[in-house]
Protein backbone atom coordinates (compact mmCIF):
# COMPACT_ATOMS: atom_id res chain seq x y z
CA UNK A 1 0.00 0.00 0.00
CA UNK A 2 2.67 2.64 0.81
CA UNK A 3 4.28 1.49 -2.52
CA UNK A 4 1.43 2.55 -4.08
CA UNK A 5 1.16 6.13 -2.33
CA UNK A 6 4.83 6.87 -3.24
CA UNK A 7 3.99 6.02 -7.00
CA UNK A 8 0.40 8.23 -7.19
CA UNK A 9 2.72 11.01 -4.93
CA UNK A 10 5.90 10.81 -7.88
CA UNK A 11 3.28 10.85 -10.80
CA UNK A 12 1.75 13.75 -9.39
CA UNK A 13 4.82 15.62 -8.93
CA UNK A 14 5.62 14.89 -12.36
CA UNK A 15 2.44 16.06 -13.64
CA UNK A 16 2.73 19.71 -11.89
CA UNK A 17 6.84 19.88 -12.98
CA UNK A 18 5.19 19.36 -16.79
CA UNK A 19 2.61 22.00 -16.71
CA UNK A 20 4.95 24.47 -14.86
CA UNK A 21 7.66 24.17 -17.90
CA UNK A 22 4.62 24.24 -20.81
CA UNK A 23 3.80 27.67 -18.71
CA UNK A 24 7.71 28.81 -18.85
CA UNK A 25 7.61 28.02 -22.06
CA UNK A 26 4.95 29.87 -23.43
CA UNK A 27 5.88 32.79 -21.79
CA UNK A 28 9.06 32.88 -22.84
CA UNK A 29 7.97 32.61 -26.75
CA UNK A 30 5.55 35.43 -25.89
CA UNK A 31 7.70 37.37 -24.11
CA UNK A 32 10.20 36.63 -27.64
CA UNK A 33 7.53 37.46 -30.00
CA UNK A 34 6.64 40.99 -28.49
CA UNK A 35 10.71 42.00 -28.57
CA UNK A 36 10.81 41.00 -32.04
CA UNK A 37 7.31 43.49 -32.77
CA UNK A 38 9.11 45.95 -30.92
CA UNK A 39 12.20 45.53 -32.56
CA UNK A 40 10.40 45.71 -36.28
CA UNK A 41 8.59 48.90 -35.17
CA UNK A 42 11.56 50.56 -34.09
CA UNK A 43 13.46 49.49 -37.46
CA UNK A 44 11.02 50.79 -39.20
CA UNK A 45 10.86 54.44 -37.44
CA UNK A 46 14.60 54.47 -38.12
CA UNK A 47 14.47 53.66 -41.59
CA UNK A 48 11.54 56.45 -41.84
CA UNK A 49 14.09 59.25 -40.16
CA UNK A 50 16.96 57.85 -41.76
CA UNK A 51 14.96 58.72 -45.89
CA UNK A 52 14.03 62.70 -43.73
CA UNK A 53 17.29 62.86 -42.73
CA UNK A 54 18.43 62.35 -46.02
CA UNK A 55 16.50 64.11 -48.04
CA UNK A 56 15.34 67.16 -45.92
CA UNK A 57 14.73 69.35 -49.18
CA UNK A 58 12.02 67.22 -50.34
CA UNK A 59 9.85 68.89 -47.90
CA UNK A 60 11.21 71.94 -48.26
CA UNK A 61 10.46 71.72 -51.98
CA UNK A 62 7.06 70.31 -51.92
CA UNK A 63 6.10 73.38 -49.51
CA UNK A 64 8.00 75.82 -51.69
CA UNK A 65 6.18 73.92 -55.08
CA UNK A 66 2.45 74.47 -53.23
CA UNK A 67 3.08 78.35 -52.55
CA UNK A 68 4.23 79.35 -56.52
CA UNK A 69 0.95 76.94 -57.63
CA UNK A 70 -0.96 79.94 -55.38
CA UNK A 71 0.78 82.97 -57.05
CA UNK A 72 0.91 85.34 -60.23
CA UNK A 73 2.87 88.25 -61.13
CA UNK A 74 2.57 91.57 -61.77
CA UNK A 75 4.23 94.57 -63.72
CA UNK A 76 3.29 97.67 -64.82
CA UNK A 77 5.33 99.03 -67.52
CA UNK A 78 5.68 102.75 -69.07
CA UNK A 79 8.92 102.34 -71.14
CA UNK A 80 6.78 103.42 -74.33
CA UNK A 81 6.55 106.66 -72.47
CA UNK A 82 9.99 106.92 -72.32
CA UNK A 83 10.80 106.64 -76.06
CA UNK A 84 7.78 109.27 -76.23
CA UNK A 85 8.49 111.47 -73.28
CA UNK A 86 8.30 114.84 -75.34
CA UNK A 87 4.85 113.89 -75.98
CA UNK A 88 3.81 113.13 -72.15
CA UNK A 89 2.29 115.78 -70.51
CA UNK A 90 4.67 118.32 -69.00
CA UNK A 91 3.09 118.13 -65.38
CA UNK A 92 3.38 114.25 -65.14
CA UNK A 93 7.32 114.38 -66.91
CA UNK A 94 8.85 113.42 -63.61
CA UNK A 95 10.28 109.87 -62.11
CA UNK A 96 7.64 110.14 -59.61
CA UNK A 97 5.13 108.70 -62.50
CA UNK A 98 7.57 107.79 -64.67
CA UNK A 99 10.58 106.16 -63.68
CA UNK A 100 13.52 105.90 -65.35
CA UNK A 101 13.87 101.92 -64.87
CA UNK A 102 10.26 102.07 -67.01
CA UNK A 103 8.73 99.91 -65.02
CA UNK A 104 6.60 101.44 -61.74
CA UNK A 105 6.21 97.69 -60.50
CA UNK A 106 8.52 95.16 -62.06
CA UNK A 107 7.74 91.38 -61.87
CA UNK A 108 6.00 91.62 -58.41
CA UNK A 109 4.89 87.95 -56.70
CA UNK A 110 1.07 88.35 -55.26
CA UNK A 111 -0.58 85.45 -53.78
CA UNK A 112 -3.87 84.70 -55.71
CA UNK A 113 -7.19 82.84 -55.34
CA UNK A 114 -10.02 80.76 -57.43
CA UNK A 115 -11.90 83.35 -59.69
CA UNK A 116 -9.39 85.87 -59.15
CA UNK A 117 -9.26 88.54 -62.03
CA UNK A 118 -6.11 90.65 -63.57
CA UNK A 119 -8.01 93.30 -62.21
CA UNK A 120 -8.42 92.19 -58.87
CA UNK A 121 -4.46 91.51 -59.19
CA UNK A 122 -3.83 94.76 -60.26
CA UNK A 123 -6.02 96.59 -57.70
CA UNK A 124 -4.33 94.69 -54.93
CA UNK A 125 -0.75 95.50 -56.64
CA UNK A 126 -1.88 99.05 -56.10
CA UNK A 127 -2.95 98.97 -52.66
CA UNK A 128 0.26 97.30 -51.40
CA UNK A 129 2.68 99.77 -53.35
CA UNK A 130 0.12 102.97 -53.09
CA UNK A 131 -0.27 103.28 -57.08
CA UNK A 132 -3.57 105.06 -58.20
CA UNK A 133 -5.39 103.60 -59.84
CA UNK A 134 -8.41 104.69 -62.23
CA UNK A 135 -11.34 102.80 -63.87
CA UNK A 136 -14.40 103.23 -66.17
CA UNK A 137 -17.16 101.12 -66.91
CA UNK A 138 -18.06 100.35 -70.28
CA UNK A 139 -20.36 97.79 -72.47
CA UNK A 140 -17.56 95.84 -72.97
CA UNK A 141 -16.91 95.48 -68.99
CA UNK A 142 -14.17 97.34 -66.94
CA UNK A 143 -11.80 99.29 -68.26
CA UNK A 144 -8.09 100.73 -66.51
CA UNK A 145 -8.17 104.05 -67.64
CA UNK A 146 -5.40 105.26 -65.92
CA UNK A 147 -2.56 103.85 -63.33
CA UNK A 148 -0.01 106.34 -61.09
CA UNK A 149 -1.48 109.65 -62.66
CA UNK A 150 -1.09 108.53 -65.92
CA UNK A 151 -4.43 108.41 -67.71
CA UNK A 152 -5.77 107.73 -71.73
CA UNK A 153 -4.38 110.56 -73.38
CA UNK A 154 -1.41 111.52 -71.34
CA UNK A 155 1.15 110.79 -74.07
CA UNK A 156 -0.93 111.32 -77.00
CA UNK A 157 -4.34 111.05 -78.45
CA UNK A 158 -4.01 107.33 -79.14
CA UNK A 159 -2.80 107.00 -75.63
CA UNK A 160 -3.82 104.55 -72.70
CA UNK A 161 -3.18 101.12 -70.78
CA UNK A 162 -3.60 98.22 -71.73
CA UNK A 163 -2.53 94.67 -70.62
CA UNK A 164 -1.40 91.20 -71.73
CA UNK A 165 -1.27 87.49 -69.54
CA UNK A 166 1.87 85.39 -69.86
CA UNK A 167 2.61 88.02 -73.07
CA UNK A 168 -0.53 88.08 -75.32
CA UNK A 169 -3.60 90.24 -75.02
CA UNK A 170 -6.49 88.49 -73.92
CA UNK A 171 -9.68 88.60 -75.60
CA UNK A 172 -12.01 89.95 -72.96
CA UNK A 173 -11.75 93.26 -70.40
CA UNK A 174 -9.37 92.79 -67.32
CA UNK A 175 -12.35 92.13 -65.14
CA UNK A 176 -13.17 89.42 -66.96
CA UNK A 177 -10.01 87.52 -67.17
CA UNK A 178 -9.64 85.36 -64.95
CA UNK A 179 -5.87 84.20 -63.51
CA UNK A 180 -4.61 80.45 -63.03
CA UNK A 181 -1.62 79.60 -60.79
CA UNK A 182 1.55 80.74 -62.36
CA UNK A 183 0.21 83.39 -64.78
CA UNK A 184 2.62 86.53 -65.42
CA UNK A 185 -0.11 89.89 -65.86
CA UNK A 186 1.06 93.02 -67.59
CA UNK A 187 -0.54 96.38 -67.96
CA UNK A 188 1.76 98.27 -70.23
CA UNK A 189 1.35 101.95 -71.84
CA UNK A 190 1.37 102.66 -75.79
CA UNK A 191 1.62 105.62 -76.69
CA UNK A 192 0.15 105.00 -80.21
CA UNK A 193 -2.56 102.41 -80.10
CA UNK A 194 -2.44 102.20 -83.83
CA UNK A 195 0.95 100.99 -83.51
CA UNK A 196 -0.19 97.75 -82.18
CA UNK A 197 -3.32 97.08 -84.82
CA UNK A 198 -2.02 98.64 -87.62
CA UNK A 199 -4.13 95.89 -90.15
CA UNK A 200 -7.37 97.31 -87.89
CA UNK A 201 -6.27 101.21 -89.31
CA UNK A 202 -6.00 100.00 -92.60
CA UNK A 203 -9.31 98.12 -92.87
CA UNK A 204 -11.11 100.86 -91.51
CA UNK A 205 -8.98 103.50 -93.58
CA UNK A 206 -10.38 101.25 -96.40
CA UNK A 207 -13.91 100.95 -95.35
CA UNK A 208 -14.04 105.35 -94.76
CA UNK A 209 -12.62 105.67 -98.26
Amino acid sequence: MKKLLSMLAAAVLCTACLVSCGDSSSSSDSKSSSTAGASSVSESSSNADAVSAADPSSAAESSSSQDNKQQAVMTIDVADILANYDTLEKGLQSEEFVPKSGKVLDGKSYEITDGMTALDLLNKAAEDNNIKVETKKTEYGTYVSGINHISEGSCGKTSGWMFKVNGTIPDVGADACKLKAGDKVEFFYVCDYNKLYPADTETTTQKAA
